[in-house]
């Protein structure tokens, strides 16, 4: 078993000088008022946080540069940080510090999974991240493959393989439902970040870590049920269990049922007051459902990396802190590029 102690001080270190080099919330109001992906490319170079993979942008030989070629960048940036936490890494930790390798991995399978059905890559999914290190799936071959069975086998050996085959269709018939693969999958990773965290932690380590990843389930099964009840109001409730994740923290089974119960979205909001997660849902102005989970995550995280006795937990907060300030940049070059709404509000928490 594992237990917090001094040698996550150097760790620690590192993670507060990343952190030390965030934008801040003037930095993504300037970026805001620019006019082009260009301008904001030639601004992030300025900022060391990012600096050193948009710099590749110019010297990469690239002829063109505009918003997947800056979001590209902005992912290998997380990529590369990814990789210098790693060296800091006890060999003990190394399992759960996999969960980024883990998330890239669902997320190619699923991406892999929307092409079979509608015949291309959806409009602005992410592309899964280069984080390939001891990856477990072939992404080549899930970028290239044309069938289901082709699919599987380019998932063989990762902790997605069960659910993969459990789900396969019989020969000629459909494919499986993309929302219940997606929530089977991501099953499969709650239960194997669980599994490691109860087998080789103790102590207040252990405690931290349950207690993220429960919480990260139940916001996930608030929002989930935020969704169905605003765009889906006609969902019989018996279908609610099917797309919830099976794990929970402080959201306790039987106010679940309430939850789903609930007549409309107005109703939980009502029900979410009684819950220690009223305070995420309360008094907040948000664009959508998952902006209150991304804010409820952060103020978490943010706790857990300025507050928190030093853990292998404190390189995971701050890599998830990261994944949010890079949100934050994306929907900036879309208010730019595109002029969708620039969600300032989320800006400031995520700048302060």
């Amino acid at each position: 078993m594992i237990q917090a102690d001094m040698r996550y001080g150097a760790l620690s270190a590192k993670v507060r000088a990343l952190y030390g080099k965030r934008l801040r919330t003037e930095d993504f109001a300037r970026l805001a008022g620019l006019k082009s992906e260009a301008e904001i490319l030639d601004a992030l170079r300025q900022y060391p946080g990012w600096s050193r993979a948009l710099s590749q942008c110019a010297s990469g030989g690239w002829s063109y540069v505009g918003r997947i070629e800056v979001e590209a960048a902005l992912r290998e940036e997380l990529r590369l940080e990814y990789l210098s936490l790693a060296h800091y890494v006890p060999r003990e930790d190394r399992p759960l510090m996999g969960f980024r390798i883990r998330i890239a991995e669902r997320t190619a399978i699923l991406n892999a999974l929307r092409r079979l059905k509608v015949g291309k890559y959806g409009m602005g999914m992410p592309p899964a991240s280069r984080i390939v290190v001891l990856g477990k799936v072939d992404y080549k071959a899930l970028r290239e493959c044309g069938s289901y069975d082709q699919l599987l086998a380019a998932a063989k050996g990762s902790i997605y393989y069960p659910v993969l085959l459990h789900l396969r269709p019989e020969p000629g018939g459909p494919l499986p439902d993309y929302t219940t693969a997606e929530c089977l999958l991501r099953t499969a990773y709650f239960s194997h970040m669980f599994r490691i965290a109860r087998q080789q932690y103790s102590g207040a380590t252990q405690k931290t870590l349950l207690r993220a990843m429960g919480g990260q389930a139940d916001l996930l099964n608030i929002i989930h049920i935020l969704r169905l009840k605003t765009y889906f109001p006609d969902t019989p409730q018996e279908e609610y269990l099917t797309i919830l994740l099976p794990f929970h923290d402080k959201l306790k089974p039987e106010l679940v049922r309430q939850l789903c119960a609930a007549l409309d979205a107005g109703t939980v909001f009502e029900l979410l007051k009684q819950t220690p997660y009223r305070d995420c849902f309360e008094g907040i102005q948000a664009v959508d459902a998952e902006e209150y989970y991304r804010r409820a995550m952060y103020l978490f995280n943010k706790h857990q990396l300025m507050c928190a006795p030093p853990s292998i937990y404190t390189a995971m907060a701050y890599l998830d802190l990261k994944e949010m300030e890079m949100m934050v940049l994306v929907n900036i070059i879309e208010s730019v590029k595109y002029g969708v709404p620039y969600h300032a509000a989320l800006a400031e928490l995520i700048g302060a």
